[in-house]
């Protein structure tokens, strides 16, 4: 969530007792694009912050449960925290669920620029991730990948959204207009993204397991150097380029330079890329973020400055620079 939906702080403070054993002495509130969701950090008596996610309703186990495991490997990702009762989530009133993690002093990595090591270091982890063998653990539990491009519905059902008649917020307005002088381009980028689809659903490519969303939002670079992957919520099998997606030539989040593309693989190491794949990947990301960012400007989930920032978002994303702008270019 990017607004604090002002949750009752006793009755949270009831749950961490009964299900952590941490004792709150204040909350600060951190936005995020989770709209399911609201994140906080947690001061607590006795110890340390820690770091809450409040789920509006009951998150789904096999990520969590992923990010446990990497942990516990010894791969650097931030992972949930255990109840008192082993589970990695707690039921509160009103289907929501807590889920708490350690607080990890830092910045993630489209505010803290990475060294060459930290390039290195993000590298060797996400080689780690995709070759670990918890791809045949979870292979009944997490989404798998199979080219069905489930975003070009959402993007359709955003474009309808932008006809609607009624009254609009100014954002919405905005980004309606937008979209209508946009409307052949997208036509042709569904059309390109469907002969991809086509393409790839006939190709044997080898799944693994994948973050799925690891670009600099949630790569966290930590007070003493170390690089952490974070929010394992999109886990899945997939081809590996779901997660080079972020690497290579990314305009996600933030821009990866070329020079620090080449420390990544250092710490990767050596790998066939398919072209294809890539390119798709590049197109479902551009719808996913049009479509969830439409629907919340068109639907009022998010208002004011929150909506006028997602549809600069939109916007960016077609401009100069952005990733329509090099989506083919590999």
């Amino acid at each position: 969530m990017l607004e604090d939906p002002q949750l009752d702080p006793s009755e949270l403070a009831t749950a961490l007792r009964i299900a952590y054993d941490v004792e709150p002495l204040g909350y600060r509130f951190i936005p995020g694009y989770d709209f399911d969701a609201a994140s906080y950090e947690v001061v607590t008596r006795g110890g340390g912050p820690v770091f809450l996610k409040v789920h509006l309703s009951r998150p789904a186990m096999a990520p969590l449960e992923v990010a446990r495991a990497l942990a516990d490997s010894g791969i650097d990702v931030v992972a949930p925290r255990p109840t008192l009762a082993s589970g990695l989530s707690h039921a509160i009133g009103g289907g929501r669920h807590l889920v708490l993690y350690p607080y990890v002093e830092g910045r993630n990595a489209m505010v803290a620029a990475m060294t060459g090591d930290q390039w290195r270091a993000f590298g060797t982890a996400l080689r780690a991730v995709h070759d670990s063998p918890l791809r045949e653990r979870f292979a009944d539990r997490l989404p798998v990948e199979d080219f069905t491009l489930p975003s070009s519905d959402l993007v359709r059902r955003a474009l309808a959204m932008a006809k609607r008649p009624g009254i609009r917020s100014a954002a919405a307005a905005r980004l309606a207009a937008f979209l209508e002088d946009h409307d052949s381009q997208i036509a042709a980028m569904l059309q390109r993204a469907d002969e991809l689809r086509r393409v790839l659903r006939g190709r044997r490519l080898r799944h693994c397991l994948c973050h799925a969303d690891a670009h600099g939002a949630n790569v966290l670079v930590a007070e003493d150097g170390r690089v952490l992957l974070v929010d394992w919520d999109g886990a899945m099998l997939a081809p590996r380029e779901r997660d080079l997606l972020f690497v290579i030539g990314s305009r996600i989040a933030n821009t990866v330079e070329p020079h620090e593309e080449a420390w990544f693989f250092e710490g990767y190491g050596s790998v066939d890329v398919d072209r294809e794949a890539l390119v798709y990947y590049r197109y479902e990301r551009i719808f996913q973020d049009l479509a969830v960012d439409a629907t919340s400007v068109f639907d009022a989930r998010t208002e004011g400055a929150s909506a006028e920032a997602q549809v600069t978002l939109i916007e960016g994303n077609f401009g100069p620079g952005g990733m329509v702008e090099v989506v083919e270019r590999v």
